[in-house]
């Protein structure tokens, strides 16, 4: 059985339980034993994983927790080899090797009709946003500039680039923005709210393609929050090379932000602050685009999960849409978010999520 989309949550753990039972038989000859938790299957998770799973497991042989990432469905078999192919590039060009690392590969194979990658687990100590403000800046910044001293700004590099890249220039941005205002017209429309504003940012980001083509050509990771790396000994374990291409400057920082603004605001203003101060208005205008383009996504993703939920979960997928629009609505202005906003939304999530999701957010966030 292979899944071609997402799944409502019921078939999900139907087909979750399938798939377990036939990786755990393919794993065991190997040496690998599955995990009996397994935190990357339960929570909200069936909402977002399509045709790949990602798997706690152990080595036998010694007890070493590892990750496995498998699919037999092409889509996801296709995933997992952008994801290596990426990784081993990064590596070959010692991308960032003193601030960004990447888990030792184990195994990558082709057994029963599943390509399964094996990759050491990176345990850490604690989450990130439990690290000292200033650990956490520090880290990410370092990070973030690692990022941005890959630019591909060569004929060489572009063709070295391209083989092993997606590069996203703005007319891919602008032309993935344009679709989201009529995607997500019926779900506003269940939340009592106008999605014009979509369009008011699309208008925005049309009106500065100058800006966004000066930033572009970037290496970027487009969703490098902490669910997608781990802090061990001072140095960021990048864990998903499947997000990243060359792209937007501030992509990455743009979804950083976002994220941080719910789960650490002093960090988020820290680093707007530092924009701001040592990179000049233009890129500060640059950031403020690719954090419209952001929740822009991040609204059409939220807008598709609607029609696939019920419950509690429905009401929290409301209150994201809401949320988001009132964050988009103020980056737009560019002015501070009311300050309700964000309290009131924090209230209504921890009603709302399932105690699975609860105790998986808690593998990368202090709530």
């Amino acid at each position: 059985m292979t899944m071609k989309s997402t799944l409502p949550e019921e078939r999900w753990k139907e087909y979750v339980a399938t798939q377990l039972s036939a990786i755990s038989a393919l794993l065991k000859p190997i040496g690998y034993e599955l995990s009996e938790h397994q935190p990357h299957l339960s929570g909200e998770r069936y909402l977002m994983t399509r045709n790949k799973l990602v798997l706690a497991a152990t080595r036998m042989k010694d007890g070493m927790k590892v990750i496995v990432k498998t699919s037999n469905h092409p889509d996801g078999q296709k995933e997992i080899i952008t994801e290596k192919t990426a990784r081993d590039t990064l590596m070959s060009i010692e991308f960032a090797s003193e601030y960004i690392l990447f888990p030792v590969e184990i195994y990558h194979g082709t057994k029963g009709g599943y390509m399964i990658w094996i990759t050491e687990y990176i345990p850490q100590d604690k989450v990130f946003v439990a690290h000292t403000i200033e650990d956490q800046f520090f880290l990410i910044l370092r990070a973030f500039e690692a990022q941005e001293s890959f630019h591909a700004t060569t004929l060489e590099h572009l063709k070295t680039i391209q083989k092993n890249f997606v590069i996203f220039g703005p007319d891919k941005y602008l032309e993935s923005f344009k679709t989201f205002p009529e995607k997500t017209r019926t779900a506003f429309a269940k939340i009592k709210s106008d999605p014009r504003f979509l369009v008011d940012a699309l208008k925005m980001l049309q009106s500065n393609v100058a800006v966004l083509g000066r930033y572009s050509n970037y290496l970027t990771h487009t969703d490098f929050v902490p669910h997608n790396f781990r802090v061990r000994d001072h140095a960021i374990y990048m864990l998903d090379c499947s997000a990243v291409h060359f792209g937007n400057k501030y992509e990455g920082w743009a979804r950083f932000l976002n994220y941080m603004f719910i789960h650490n605001p002093k960090l988020e203003a820290m680093l707007l602050a530092y924009i701001r101060k040592n990179r000049g208005a233009e890129e500060y205008l640059d950031l403020r685009l690719m954090r419209a383009y952001k929740i822009g996504y991040l609204l059409n993703y939220y807008a598709a999960a609607l029609e696939k939920t019920d419950g509690d979960l429905r009401e929290l997928t409301k209150l994201r849409l809401s949320f988001w629009h009132d964050m988009l609505m103020a980056i737009l202005n560019d002015i501070q978010p009311d300050p309700k906003i964000l309290p009131e939304y924090l209230a209504g999530r921890n009603r709302l999520r399932s105690p699975e999701e609860k105790e998986r957010q808690q593998e990368f966030a202090a709530a």
